[in-house]
C-alpha cells in the first residue's frame, strides 16, 4: 500500500544565510560545496533564493551522527560584501582570501526543522514564556512579500503577547502551572522569513504547553489588516489534523492533562480578547491600536494599557505598562538583542515609572 501513513527521511534540509553588508543589491554569487557523503545544494521548492539583505541556501544531506563536514566556498560579488554566515542559530567563522569566502559547517547530528531562519526573542518567567519573532521586510519569505507586508499585523501581535502575559500576572495563571508541575503558558506570534515554516496568515498563539507537549491546547489566533483578532483556530499538539474554530464569544476553555479548567478565553465583537479562569475575574485585552498600543481591562473596569516599541535594525524592544491604579506597579522594559538570531543579550528592568 502506498500511502502509508507514517513516513521517514533519511535526508536533512540545514538552511545557512549570508548577510550581505550592503542591502537592495541582488545577485547570488558562485557556491561551491565538497563533502565525504552524498550531499548537495537544492533549488527545490524556493528553497534558494536571496531578499534585500541576505542569501539563503539550503543543503540537503543524510542525517549522520559525528565529525560530518561539508566545505564550501562562495565566490566574490564585485557589488557587495558577506558581512556574516549563520547557520543553525550560531555565527560561522570564515577566511576571506583568494576571492573566495571559505568555511566549514558540521551536520553531525542534526534533526528536526533547519533553525537557521529563526530569529526569535525569547522570555521565560514561571510558568509563562514569551517569544518575540524578529521579523524584517528585509528578508520576507514563502508567503510573505515587500508589497504585502503584514506590519501592522507584526506589531499587534507583539503587543497581545506582552498584553497576555500582563493579564495572566494578574491572574496568577503562570504561578499556579508552575506550582503544581502543569507546564506553561507559551506565548508566540508569527513568523514571515522562514520558507520552510510559512506562519500565514498573521496570527498570535496563546497555547497551553503541557508537560510533555502531546495534548497541548495551541489556539491560533488569527489578526486582520486593522489590527484586531478575528478568528481563533485550536489545534492540539502532537496528533495530526485535530482543530476547531471558535465562533466570536464562544468561550475556548482549556484544561490540564488531568481534565481540571485551568483558564478560558474567547473572542469579543470589537476585536478584542476576554480570558477568565474558575472563580476569577474576567479580564479583557483590547484590540491594538497603532496609538495607543493595547488596553486592559478587569471586570470592565479599565487597569491599564501597554505599548511595545521594536527596532529591528539596532535590537531594541521597549515596553511600558502603566498601571492606571497604581504607578508603582507601572514599569518599563527595555530588551536587547542580537539583530540576527534574536538571541537576547541584555535585560533593563525599571519599575519606577
Amino acid at each position: 500500500m502506498s500511502d502509508f501513513p507514517y513516513k521517514s527521511s533519511k535526508y536533512r534540509y540545514t538552511a545557512i544565510r549570508f548577510i550581505k553588508n550592503k542591502k537592495g543589491i541582488f545577485g547570488i554569487p558562485k557556491i561551491n560545496i565538497s563533502a565525504d557523503f552524498e550531499c548537495e545544494i537544492t533549488k527545490e521548492n524556493g528553497l534558494y533564493y536571496e531578499t534585500d539583505g541576505e542569501i539563503v541556501i539550503y543543503i540537503k544531506h543524510f542525517i549522520l551522527k559525528d565529525a560530518c563536514l561539508i566545505s564550501i566556498d562562495v565566490e566574490d560579488s564585485e557589488e557587495y560584501e558577506i558581512k556574516y554566515i549563520l547557520c543553525e542559530g550560531k555565527y560561522i567563522a570564515f577566511d576571506h582570501s583568494n576571492n573566495k569566502y571559505i568555511f566549514q559547517i558540521e551536520i553531525s547530528g542534526l534533526l528536526g526543522p533547519t533553525r537557521t531562519l529563526y530569529a526569535h526573542s525569547i522570555l521565560r518567567e514561571d510558568g509563562i514564556t514569551l517569544r518575540v519573532e524578529e521579523n524584517d521586510i528585509g528578508r520576507c519569505a514563502g508567503k510573505y512579500d515587500k508589497d504585502t507586508y503584514p506590519q501592522t499585523q507584526i506589531e499587534a501581535s507583539v503587543h497581545y503577547t506582552f498584553a497576555a502575559r500582563e493579564v495572566l500576572r494578574h491572574m496568577g495563571i503562570g504561578k499556579y502551572l508552575h506550582d503544581n508541575n502543569l507546564g506553561y503558558i507559551l506565548l508566540l506570534g508569527f513568523e514571515t522569513c522562514n520558507e520552510l515554516h510559512q506562519d500565514y496568515p498573521p496570527h498570535w498563539h496563546l497555547i497551553f504547553r503541557w508537560p510533555y507537549f502531546c495534548g497541548s491546547q495551541a489556539p491560533h489566533i488569527y489578526i486582520d489588516k486593522e489590527g484586531k483578532m478575528e478568528s481563533n483556530v485550536t489545534y492540539i499538539d502532537g496528533i495530526s489534523g485535530v482543530c476547531r474554530k471558535y465562533q466570536t464569544l464562544e468561550w475556548c476553555k482549556m484544561v490540564d492533562m488531568y481534565g481540571a479548567d485551568v483558564i478560558a478565553f474567547r473572542l469579543v465583537e470589537d476585536g478584542g480578547m476576554e480570558l477568565t479562569s474558575p472563580g476569577g475575574n474576567t479580564y479583557k485585552i483590547a484590540p491594538y491600536i497603532r496609538e495607543d498600543g493595547v488596553k486592559v481591562y478587569c471586570d470592565e473596569r479599565y487597569i491599564g494599557n501597554i505599548t511595545v516599541k521594536n527596532d529591528i535594525d539596532n535590537g531594541q524592544i521597549k515596553l511600558l505598562w502603566n498601571n492606571s491604579d497604581c504607578i508603582q506597579s507601572s514599569y518599563k522594559e527595555i530588551i536587547e538583542y542580537d539583530q540576527y538570531t534574536g538571541t537576547i543579550t541584555k535585560i533593563e528592568l525599571d519599575d519606577s515609572k
